[in-house]
């Protein structure tokens, strides 16, 4: 295994007020989820995260990530997969963050703001090297 640079991050405060924004999850009415009560709105929630986070630790093991750049990418992980996401997560491994963020920007988001949401999740790593 390589280095365990990013095994101590999880999501932020913010990253998961971002990420809940980002996916419509406003608190009690969820409308995407109507058979849903909200305390399993949130533990559905709960468990794509802690997903997502383990997806990111597991493959950017080489290259140390800022907090928002952990952030950026467990929001991008988590609204792809693992499997979506893994050309990204592969670039940013191997240090290519601008080629990360391209790629980012080429993959399309949901249906609402999807051009500000990836352009949000790719902005930690412009200009980062």
């Amino acid at each position: 295994m390589g280095h365990l640079y990013n095994f101590a991050l999880s999501l932020s405060t913010e990253g998961r007020r971002a990420l809940r924004q980002r996916e419509g999850l406003s608190g009690y009415y969820e409308t995407s989820l109507p058979d849903m009560t909200p305390d399993q709105v949130e533990a559905a929630f709960d468990i794509a995260v802690r997903s997502s986070e383990r997806a990111v630790q597991r493959q950017v093991s080489h290259h140390p990530l800022t907090q928002a750049q952990f952030d950026a990418l467990v929001s991008y992980t988590y609204n792809l997969g693992t499997g979506g996401a893994m050309m990204v997560l592969r670039r940013i491994d191997v240090g290519d963050l601008e080629g990360a963020a391209d790629a980012m920007l080429r993959q399309p988001a949901t249906p609402a703001g999807p051009a500000r949401r990836r352009l949000d999740e790719s902005a930690p790593f412009r200009g980062s090297v």
